[in-house]
Parts: structure tokens; sequence; C-alpha cells
């Protein structure tokens, strides 16, 4: 696997564990708040930002106030060094769990239920994604997300860096239309990379012979370097 691809593959597998460990978990909302966490409905979808910050037209020669540039987000209405309480000010609604370093919310794409985390170092938010952590009845539809958020992604940023099938199981024998399937089993990781300015976005979608996740990990600059420090790896990729 592309090296740059598993330092993020494991920030991912960072991300799910936060995320069905903290489900159903930590301390109830109060009551005013429990209604809005259970009825956020943002798509998850808008964690793909514009590519890049969005410039207004030519300043008009007609008096008035001007309009400023519209502002650059890393994740969804954020950017990478915010703290907790900049992060919560940008959500619409309160956090369906916290903990010293995470934030999660509970939300839907599709008529499915997702998480969206994000994950804090030093008090700065340097990681976040999108996860798909619903049983579904069908292998196929987990393969569907994947290849749904892929070309959302690509709208944004362009083909991927890094587009790979990983076969982790040397000795399966993976029919073209058996993919879903495979993943789920364990045999096969799917994985797609883009190295954008200041961050590094992965799509995963990845099995173990009980549960499948699909997930949409964005990282920062700092914390790509950080893990390809500890894993020995030196240069990590990243686009400024």
């Amino acid at each position: 696997m592309n090296q740059s691809l598993a330092i993020i593959a494991a920030l991912a597998i960072a991300l799910s564990i936060t995320a069905c460990r903290n489900e159903g978990k930590g301390p109830e909302p109060a009551p005013s708040q429990q209604a809005a966490v259970e009825t956020t409905e943002t798509p998850a979808v808008t964690a793909v930002p514009a590519p890049e910050q969005s410039v207004s037209p030519e300043p008009s020669a007609s008096p008035g106030p001007q309009s400023k540039p519209e502002e650059k987000f890393d994740f969804r209405g954020t950017r990478w060094g915010m703290s907790k309480a900049e992060v919560k000010k940008a959500e619409p609604h309160p956090p369906g769990n916290e903990t010293e370093d995470t934030l999660s919310y509970r939300s839907s794409s599709r008529d499915q239920i997702t998480y969206i985390t994000y994950q804090f170092k030093d008090g700065k938010l340097n990681r976040a994604g999108v996860l798909y952590p619903e049983k579904l009845s069908s292998d196929s539809l987990y393969l569907e997300n994947y290849e749904y958020l892929k070309q959302e992604v690509i709208k944004a940023y362009g083909k991927p860096a890094v587009d790979e099938e990983t076969l982790l199981n040397p000795g399966a024998v993976i029919e073209p239309d058996k993919k879903a399937e495979a993943v789920c089993r364990g045999d096969l990781t799917l994985g797609a990379q883009w190295n954008v300015p200041g961050s590094m976005v992965l799509l995963m979608f990845r099995g173990d012979g009980e549960k499948c996740l699909v997930s949409l990990i964005y990282a920062s600059e700092a914390a790509i370097h950080s893990l390809s420090e500890q894993n020995g790896s030196g240069s990590n990729g990243v686009t400024k």
C-alpha cells in the first residue's frame, strides 16, 4: 500500500474507533439539546468543501459596502487549528458526544446514520471525518456509499493521487462483481487519496469479516507529519 495512504488509513481507523466507542455513550445532552441532536440531518457529503477559496467579483464602482471573499475551510465550516469551542460554534447543533480531545455529531446521509467526528491535539483541531457505521442489509450498499462519496470528492478536488484496491488475502479469488463481499470479508480494501493544500483526504472501504465501514477522513498537514515521524517515513506528501 502507498506509504501515505497507509498513514492516513491509521488515522481513519483511529477516528472510527472513537466514533464506535462514543456511540450511545457519554453524558446525555440536556432535554433542550436532545431534540437538536436527534434531528440533525446534515448530509455527510457537505464534508467536501470547495477546492479553492471563492473570490468575490471585482469591486463595484458604485458606493456602498463591498463584498468580502468567502472564507476557505478545511472541513465543513472548520479550519485546522480551531479550538473545540470554535468547532462547536461552527456546527449548527450541539455534539452528541464529547471527550477531552474529540467531538462527535450524529448525522445522516442517503437515509443512513453517519457520524461526523473531530479530533484535537493539544487543544487544536488536526483531523476530522465522516463515518458510515450503520449495519446495512447488503454488502453492495457499502460499495455504493463508497462510490458515491468518491464522485463527490472528485467533483471538489479532481482525480485522486492514489486510487488503490489492496488485496489483503493473497489466496483469495475475487470476481469483479463481488468486490463488496470481498471487502466485508476482509480480503480486500478500497482506498482513494487526495493531496490538497494543507490537508490529505482519504476515502476508505474496509471490513473484517464481522462489519464493514466506509470512512471519509481529512487530516491536517501537522497530523500527517506527526504520524510520518512516528513511523519513520519522512515526507508526508501533503501539498502546501
